[in-house]
């Protein structure tokens, strides 16, 4: 007789470690060791996992499973859970009930094997919003699905400790690669000052001024804006493309969940070729027709011309909230603010000129937490939710480590 043996699981590398960058919407993560980085492909084939979760079947799925519904049959979808984390909200569908914290859970859940494999230490960086009960929950929760969790950061604070030798050394500014970053012409005189970064996700837009300092960076102001979050951009896209195929063929794709479900999941590469200025193609399709609509980077901007005012008028509340005597050296947008249409502009329009308005790398906060990784391990930095100051070494963080592909799309 023939026995079949399953493969063992590869044993996780001890010298590499694991960054996470959890928001609202999504968990995206990177592996630091050898001098070498690389993005974690967590919902195979693609990197980031998507915090929506399908209640259609009995047990829950996270991810692309919770994604392809979010339109379609939105009473059948967990999503939006990560703030309402301790608040008494249920999920129901038939038997099945969800909590924020089940729902977290069930996320991490989803991507242990893909982190585990890794390495066996790994930190998480939390959004601004979260207060430090709730990151006492993400870390339960962490701990329940056997993440090795090492601890948490506030995500401005470790971005920003990470890039903090930069800031104070100064030297002329040189836009991000491959993005349509806007940055001063004049050089940057480096030395102590402040950093504004920007979040975007399914509970909110959010803000974080942060004070660099030599050998310390620290929270200024944190805000939130739910009436900006990333739904609201997209319900305003969904619309005027809608209202182009009215125009165009008197139908409407809203009047069919599946062809608002497809249009859906087109948008955020949609938004990401119309912030680099290039023209976008959707297709709405349905059982009965079919429209393609071409849209230009110029009429995302005008759909959310709107959303993006409001952005601005928060964004500078808060920097004035923080009490800074010089403007802030620069304004961060993660990918998820970023690739909002026209909120990149309409905050370099309208912030100092001397401070550069630049788009972050997309795994630009995992590899900021990856690299604490360490110090959590030696005992350095405490155990606790780390969200008012962190101090770093500025020899320890000037080195950048290179980049390998992800670990799923190497040759063997």
């Amino acid at each position: 007789m023939l026995w079949s043996r399953k493969p063992a699981p590869p044993a996780a590398d001890r010298s590499r470690h694991v960054g996470l960058d959890l928001t609202a919407s999504r968990v995206r993560g990177a592996s630091v060791g050898g001098g070498r980085s690389r993005p974690l492909v967590l919902d195979e084939p693609a990197e980031d996992l998507a915090l929506f979760l399908s209640l259609e079947r009995r047990a829950a799925e996270a991810g692309r499973a919770g994604y392809a519904l979010a339109r379609k049959v939105p009473h059948l979808v967990c999503s939006n859970f990560l703030p309402a984390l301790g608040q008494p909200r249920e999920w129901r569908a038939g038997r099945l009930v969800l909590t924020p914290d089940t729902a977290l859970e069930t996320s991490f859940a989803a991507l242990r094997d893909a982190v585990t494999a890794e390495s066996d230490a790994a930190a998480m960086a939390l959004p601004a919003y979260l207060t430090p009960a709730q990151a006492n929950r993400v870390a339960a929760c962490a701990a329940k699905a056997r993440l090795p969790l090492m601890g948490t950061v506030s995500a401005p604070l470790a971005v920003v400790g990470s890039r903090a030798a930069a800031v104070l050394a100064g030297g002329p500014p040189a836009a991000p690669a491959g993005r349509s970053g806007v940055v001063p012409l004049h050089r940057d005189p480096g030395g102590p000052g402040s950093v504004v970064v920007l979040d975007a996700d399914e509970f909110a837009l959010s803000g974080a001024v942060v004070a660099v300092e030599p050998g310390h960076v620290r929270h200024l102001a944190a805000a939130s804006w739910p009436r900006l979050a990333v739904r609201a951009w997209k319900d305003r896209l969904i619309d005027a493309v809608a209202d182009r195929c009215v125009r165009l063929c008197r139908r409407d794709p809203r009047d069919s969940a599946d062809a608002e479900q497809a249009l859906f999941e087109q948008l955020d590469d949609a938004m990401e070729r119309a912030v680099q200025g290039k023209r976008v193609g959707l297709t709405v399709r349905t059982a009965h027709w079919f429209q393609d609509v071409v849209q230009q980077p110029d009429d995302f901007d005008g759909a959310c011309a709107a959303l993006a005012r409001q952005a601005v008028d928060s964004v500078r509340d808060l920097i004035a909230s923080a009490g800074l005597t010089v403007p802030p050296r620069a304004v961060w947008l993660t990918p998820a603010a970023g690739r909002l249409p026209g909120l990149l502009k309409a905050v370099h329009a309208h912030t100092a000129e001397s401070t550069a308005v630049e788009p972050l790398p997309p795994s630009a906060v995992a590899l900021a937490v990856a690299h604490l990784v360490p110090r959590w391990l030696s005992g350095e930095l405490p155990r606790t939710h780390l969200d008012t100051g962190l101090c770093f070494q500025l020899s320890a963080i000037s080195r950048q480590p290179a980049t390998e592909p992800p670990k799923a799309q190497r040759r063997l």
